[in-house]
């Protein structure tokens, strides 16, 4: 009868810890990166770069998002386990000068949990913050007027593949980037179209075509003056309304992007 009844009580603790460790699994929070996946990192890479287009001066910036890239093609989450990395990009360009103001601006609009910090010196200025879910997030000064800013998932499973949400239509945000392409007379040999949900519910585009001719000349000089915010061999930046435009040129290639939203 007592043998009965310890096997019992082991059976029913068995089931209470079973239960606890279940529940864990399913509703406690994470409490490592390696407890995570990729696939549910993606949506704070976005949230936390959604947060930095939004507190950018939108009158004196232009902006260009990027996809998901693959940084590291292994690493390992623990020693029994492979993992990989991801990050997302989002390229700010302001006028010589305000590089330094621009990541204050932007410490000051990110959510206070973020804890971020910047850092200023006479060659360069940075900025570190927590985006949560273990995700960091870096921004700096890579030329003058340029400043990158990178969301990165760290090393973790990928259970799932990669992908980024299909735009409602493949026209959105199209009309500066086809300006610029009516100006040259030169059609697009290829489209792509990044985007990602803003912190406030609405969308972010960065709209890209290619083009197979560096000569951007044309299109340059219809721009107003005012409306430039950079103005080099490589690059050219400037306001169109609501969207920022960049002409970049790659080797023989010359790349348009038309970036608006949140």
């Amino acid at each position: 009868m007592k043998r009965r009844w310890i096997i019992a009580g082991t059976a029913a603790w068995a089931l209470v810890i079973g239960g606890l460790a279940y529940f864990s699994y399913r509703y406690d929070s994470p409490t490592a990166r390696d407890q995570t996946t990729i696939a549910e990192a993606l949506p704070t890479l976005d949230t936390a770069l959604g947060s930095v287009y939004a507190g950018l001066d939108p009158a004196s910036s232009v902006a260009v998002l990027s996809g998901y890239n693959r940084t590291d093609q292994s690493c390992r989450v623990t020693s029994a386990r492979e993992g990989t990395r991801f990050e997302r990009v989002l390229m700010v360009y302001v006028r010589s000068g305000d590089e330094g103001p621009t990541l204050d601006r932007i410490k000051a609009a990110l959510p206070a949990s973020y804890k971020a910090s910047v850092s200023h010196s006479v060659t360069t200025h940075t900025l570190s913050a927590d985006a949560g879910n273990f995700v960091l997030l870096r921004g700096g000064m890579v030329a003058a007027g340029q400043l990158r800013f990178t969301a990165d998932t760290g090393c973790r499973v990928q259970d799932a593949p990669v992908e980024e949400a299909t735009p409602h239509s493949q026209n959105a945000n199209r009309a500066p980037v086809q300006a610029v392409l009516d100006t040259l007379a030169k059609p697009a040999s290829e489209w792509r179209t990044h985007r990602l949900t803003c912190p406030s519910g609405g969308t972010l585009w960065t709209v890209e075509a290619k083009v197979a001719t560096p000569d951007d000349t044309k299109a340059r000089a219809t721009v107003p003056e005012s409306a430039v915010i950079q103005n080099s061999e490589k690059l050219f930046a400037y306001r169109a309304g609501e969207a920022g435009v960049t002409l970049r040129k790659d080797a023989e290639t010359l790349i348009i992007t038309s970036t608006a939203g949140c």
